[in-house]
């Protein structure tokens, strides 16, 4: 099994790239890929957050200041892209 705080680290990694990665691209991908990441950064937010509301006791202090600061970089990408979306329409 996975240590919350590994998940958090390996999501926020995970989001960070993503968002940087969109970032230096000179070419801008279609809309379903818009769309496709909005859902995967708010899929991760969520499931961080549950699993941290449902198994309080697996999170430590650490822990749950990982997966808040995840969840947050989880809302901002999915807002990124949100706003990457609309304008591109």
């Amino acid at each position: 099994m996975i240590p919350p705080a590994s998940m958090a680290i390996a999501a926020l990694t995970l989001m960070l790239w993503i968002l940087w990665s969109d970032t230096i691209r000179s070419k801008r991908p279609t809309p379903i890929l818009y769309t496709f990441r909005i859902g995967v950064f708010l899929v991760m937010s969520g499931v961080l957050v549950l699993n941290m509301v449902r198994y309080p006791s697996h999170f430590s202090a650490g822990a749950r200041i990982l997966v808040v600061i995840a969840a947050g970089v989880g809302l901002f990408g999915a807002v990124y892209f949100g706003r990457r979306l609309v304008r591109r329409a």
